[in-house]
């Protein structure tokens, strides 16, 4: 992390923090879009797994 070749500046000279802030919003929003797919993806499965089951007893009138 000593490489300063990759630094953004801005025209005053100091370091553009403003770029840096919304790089950062930027990764934590994918980070968090991809966390409720993931999320979302195994509640269906479970949810689906769930009524399966539900349905079967209701109709067979047995235990599953």
């Amino acid at each position: 992390m000593t490489d300063t070749a990759n630094i953004r500046y801005r025209p005053d000279g100091s370091i553009d923090t403003q770029f840096y802030l919304a790089k950062g919003r930027h990764h934590r929003s994918e980070a968090a879009h991809t966390m409720a797919r993931q999320a979302t993806r195994k509640s269906s499965k479970i949810i689906a797994v769930l009524a399966v089951l539900g349905l079967a007893s209701f109709f067979g009138g047995g235990q599953v």
